[in-house]
């Protein structure tokens, strides 16, 4: 009976655990979705970090909306040490048009963190908005 009962208690504990996750989840993605709702020039941006056994490839884009004409991102791969992050290395591109999209990667410590931090930026005329964002 005790046995049955850990087991029922585990099993309820699984569930829990795993519905808040996908909860927690789909609030990341309703937070998305609202901030993008609030933004007048972009219309969608997105970032990647890949940690490999040698390197680290990070990667960032961004969409502007009809009106953009340029776009610029601004990708720092940055390395946590003594609590805090630090950035080691810079890159930073703009592009003609609605869009931009661009990959860098850099030989790292399998060992130490990384994240990804990016700015994105759109520009209509002389009107520009920018977002920052981090991937981990």
């Amino acid at each position: 009976m005790k046995r049955l009962s850990l087991v029922m208690c585990s099993v309820v504990l699984v569930v829990a655990l795993l519905s808040s996750c996908f909860s927690l989840i789909g609030n990341a993605e309703n937070e998305y979705e609202k901030n993008l709702e609030r933004l007048t020039y972009i219309d969608g941006y997105n970032g990647s970090i890949h940690k490999g056994l040698l390197s680290t490839t990070v990667s960032a884009d961004i969409t502007g909306k009809s009106t953009v004409t340029s776009v610029k991102i601004k990708m720092e791969l940055q390395k946590l040490s003594d609590g805090s992050y630090s950035t080691i290395e810079t890159w930073e591109q703009t592009f003609s048009g609605r869009s931009g999209s661009m990959e860098e990667s850099k030989v790292t410590n399998p060992f130490s963190t990384y994240r990804l931090k990016a700015t994105v930026t759109a520009y209509s005329g002389s009107n520009s908005e920018s977002q920052t964002f981090y991937e981990y």
